[in-house]
């Protein structure tokens, strides 16, 4: 059975007649890096075996030809993305087109090399918890490709609907033969309220109902992942691996059949300030009784007057507010700072603000914050005016000491923290550790982050090239019951010699924000980055260890907990498939410990969904009064999954090796 597409409606056509990728997505089509899922400043961690670079990285995975757009795959070649990973590429439309239901296609020639893993599929603009904590989530696959089976392809759903989760296979998944495997073939999923239906060159060849969770806007991705399964792994192919696709379309049923328009335009495009340079930030918000306001300011200076934001965050819309000014050449401080915070007590009812990106002068300024109390995020900007148009440079900048920067240590290589805190009763005190090593005594923080100021500490050592482990650990936490009465911490950034951290975290009680940075040293080449398996292990004491499962495969989680009435509780599930039974968490999250929980399965090659899940959030309304479950970390087989997540209520977290 045919597709007729005569009483569809065209509203998406991507044709690769010139090409239109960015990192952020910001005046183009696509983007190519994935906001929650950014590795370093021109990276996306991605999936499998792989990591999704953007062309400043120093490798271009793209090129647009007669039409068509091919994605190439190649072994670890620029210092971007994770190490011993191959470089590849990813594009998406979130944030700029969604639609619920309609006819989406690709037109492509997938790669039929060992360890290829190519797909065109779409996640939603709003995700909906997983109402039974059973590790599911919303997810459409159009097309799965592999290249090491080239007879057929995969189409599947994703949801948190227990009933078809059962059997998944039957209910959820389309399995489709190739009559001519290799060359251009068509794939189609066509969405509707009662089912969701795949086509292959036009034809038919699988449907399933819809589930309860799959009604609203869904926006688009396509990538060439390679696998990381030891059989079918991309090095065995040994050559670049490559995917082709000639065009992407989307069609509504009818014009006029009430489905939400696609979303493809910014809410709200405004212009403050005059001058030469310009800023041009992107804002959303969670509207509750009224729009969020804030302050935009560039070197201290505020810019225009309170502005308003429109857009919906969780429909992926953005306004674009466009700042311009004088300010010339140099590293320049910017501050958002939002100023009408509402709270009701439920994520429904909260005001909050967005950050969702910022570019200077067309440079992406890899600046991405949530803004969930009153406050400001502050980041910098540099360079010269717009008659620059110098390419991204993948040499780190010279180290330099900044003025009036409190320095700790010494040696060639040069981390970089900028610090603020709500003072209450007191200062902030805090430490900061390298590689589980301590540098210098307690600190003391004393910016202001409502004010959009930051301290500036320059850390100093020789750690040489590769990964290293950073702690910020708060330690003195004061809380008197109201949101002006509460001591917190903050890391508002940071570098490491020269490059963006990415680094950004409200400590809001006692603990550590963990996180790595990964570039040459000050005396290292860049090609001296390590393979995985040189990776160090993860720092931090071990309280205790757990051992579950059996199996070839492994994978290790470093669990920790806030401990309040009793031991945080957690189940662990691989594939869907709980391992273990109900774990229970012993490592103190404050002191900086965390327990070793190995879980062993034989799980094959490929990607597979991990979740951790906790069961028994327990709160008294004071950070010292909560119990929390935070994952530290995570690896696979000894490479790290870069899986860090503090569970603070019931709920469950989710990533993909």
């Amino acid at each position: 059975m045919a597709l007729d597409l005569n009483s569809y409606h065209l509203t998406f056509d991507e044709e690769f007649n010139g090409r239109s990728i960015s990192q952020t997505g910001s005046g183009t089509t696509w983007s190519d890096i994935r906001p929650q899922w950014r590795f370093d400043a021109n990276s996306d961690i991605g999936f499998g075996r792989s990591s999704f670079v953007d062309p400043a990285s120093g490798y271009d995975p793209f090129s647009v030809h007669d039409g068509v757009l091919t994605i190439t795959a190649v072994p670890d070649r620029t210092a971007s993305g994770y190490p011993g990973s191959w470089e590849s590429g990813l594009i998406t439309t979130q944030g700029h087109f969604s639609q619920a239901y309609g006819y989406f296609e690709i037109r492509a020639d997938f790669s039929n090399l060992t360890g290829a893993w190519a797909a065109f599929w779409m996640l939603p603009d709003r995700v909906i918890p997983d109402p039974n904590n059973a590790g599911h989530w919303q997810e459409l696959d159009i097309v799965e490709n592999y290249g090491s089976f080239e007879r057929g392809v995969y189409s599947g759903i994703h949801t948190t609907d227990p009933a078809p989760n059962a059997n998944w296979q039957r209910d959820l998944q389309v399995y489709s033969e190739l009559t001519q495997p290799g060359g251009y073939q068509s794939y189609g999923m066509d969405w509707n309220e009662n089912n969701i239906s795949f086509y292959v060159d036009g034809q038919f060849v699988g449907s399933r109902a819809t589930p309860s969770d799959m009604h609203g806007p869904m926006y688009l991705l396509a990538d060439l992942a390679t696998q990381n399964d030891p059989n079918n792994n991309a090095d065995l192919a040994g050559a670049p691996i490559s995917a082709s696709i000639d065009y992407i379309r989307v069609y509504s049923h009818s014009p006029d059949a009430g489905t939400p328009p696609p979303s493809t335009t910014p809410v709200s495009d405004s212009v403050i300030g005059s001058g030469p340079d310009q800023l041009t930030l992107t804002i959303s918000q969670d509207a509750y009784n009224g729009d969020a306001q804030y302050n935009v300011l560039v070197d201290g200076t505020q810019v225009g007057g309170t502005q308003t934001a429109h857009a919906l965050h969780a429909s992926g819309q953005s306004d674009h507010l466009v700042v311009q000014g004088n300010w010339g050449s140099g590293p320049h401080n910017v501050s958002v700072v939002f100023l009408n915070d509402a709270w009701a007590g439920t994520p429904d009812t909260d005001r909050n603000l967005y950050l969702d990106g910022a570019s200077y002068n067309g440079v992406d300024a890899h600046a991405q914050h949530a803004l969930m109390g009153v406050g400001a995020v502050e980041f910098s900007i540099g360079g010269s005016t717009t008659t620059t148009n110098t390419p991204p440079s993948t040499t780190p900048p010279p180290v330099t000491t900044m003025p009036g920067a409190d320095v700790l240590g010494n040696g060639p290589d040069q981390l970089v923290l900028s610090i603020s805190e709500d003072a209450y009763n007191g200062d902030a005190q805090y430490k900061i550790l390298v590689d589980g090593t301590q540098f210098g005594g307690i600190q003391t923080a004393h910016a202001s982050h409502a004010a959009g100021q930051s301290d500036h500490v320059v850390v100093q050592g020789s750690w040489g090239g590769g990964i290293h482990d950073i702690d910020i650990v708060f330690l003195n936490d004061a809380w008197g019951g109201t949101p002006d009465t509460d001591r917190n911490l903050y890391v508002d950034g940071a570098t490491y010699n020269g490059v963006d951290a990415h680094a950004q975290h409200a400590l809001m009680g006692m603990g550590a924000f963990n996180f790595k940075v990964t570039g040459t040293s000050a005396n290292t080449p860049a090609t001296s980055l390590p393979s995985p398996a040189d990776t160090p292990p993860p720092t931090g004491s071990t309280a205790g260890g757990v051992n579950i499962g059996s199996g070839p495969d492994q994978f290790v989680f470093r669990i920790s907990e806030d401990a309040y009435q009793g031991d945080a509780q957690y189940k662990l599930l691989v594939d869907g498939t709980q391992i273990g039974g109900i774990q229970t968490a012993h490592a103190s999250h404050a002191t900086g410990q965390s327990e070793q929980v190995v879980v062993q399965g034989n799980w094959g090659g490929g990607s597979h969904d991990v979740d951790v899940v906790f069961l028994n959030d327990a709160w008294d309304g004071t950070p010292q009064t909560d119990r929390n479950l935070y994952l530290d970390g995570a690896s696979y087989n000894g490479v790290d999954a870069h899986a860090q997540h503090a569970l603070m209520g019931v709920s469950d977290f989710h990533f993909l090796v």
